[in-house]
């Protein structure tokens, strides 16, 4: 059966990101994906980057898969073996959330090979997705702020395990209540449009995404 791995990058379990990956689980699931949803920001993890411990490019060592024996190894070991990797983020300073970056590293690194760079150490081919959330309120603007280069660079590196997808989902809802937060610069009303007509839209982008990437591995 088809595996299909979810990270949430947010510390939110019900907020805009959680809600679009559980979206792409669904897609996941009626393709007859056997799918498992992982929260970073869970408490009962306790983990760092990358160590820069170099084991992962030691010779005759393990390759392919972080060896640093911490909460998010089995994680990591997941995630090299699924058919199907969506990790998802919102837009933190520019950048995704600092636990999805630690994530992306030890899972890129050991991956990527000193010897020959244009052949990554890649246990299998992964069908892989970022699903990102943000206050930015369209692609245009997105792309005028540079996030193109900077949140896409750490979203495409997934790409060295196979095909990769990013779905961005913009003008989000930040705020239960906008009047207890100093936010002037955010129209709620306007917010709570989008939430209401536009994000419907993209929980059923994050649905065709999670089927799609399914299928695709089915057809190969």
């Amino acid at each position: 059966m088809t595996k299909a791995l979810f990270v949430n990058g947010s510390p939110r379990k019900k907020g805009n990101t959680a809600q679009l990956l559980l979206r792409a689980m669904d897609g996941a699931r009626e393709a007859g994906a056997e799918v498992e949803m992982v929260n970073l920001y869970d408490r009962t993890l306790n983990y760092k980057g990358c160590m820069s411990c170099f084991a992962c490019k030691l010779k005759g060592g393990k390759k392919g898969v972080c060896s640093f024996k911490d909460d998010l190894l089995p994680i990591l070991e997941k995630a090299v073996s699924a058919d199907v990797l969506v990790c998802g983020s919102p837009n933190y300073c520019s950048y995704p959330s600092a636990m999805l970056r630690a994530f992306m590293e030890r899972l890129v690194f050991p991956a990527v090979n000193y010897s020959d760079y244009s052949k990554p150490v890649v246990l299998k081919r992964i069908h892989s997705a970022t699903i990102y959330t943000m206050n930015c309120p369209n692609e245009e603007l997105y792309r005028q702020m540079n996030y193109h280069s900077l949140m896409d660079t750490s979203a495409l590196q997934l790409g060295m395990f196979g095909p990769t997808e990013i779905l961005c989902s913009y003008d989000t809802y930040q705020f239960n209540n906008y009047d207890r937060y100093d936010a002037a610069g955010f129209n709620e009303p306007h917010k709570a449009e989008v939430r209401a007509n536009i994000f419907p839209r993209d929980l059923e982008r994050a649905y065709e995404l999670g089927k799609r990437l399914v299928e695709q591995c089915q057809t190969e």
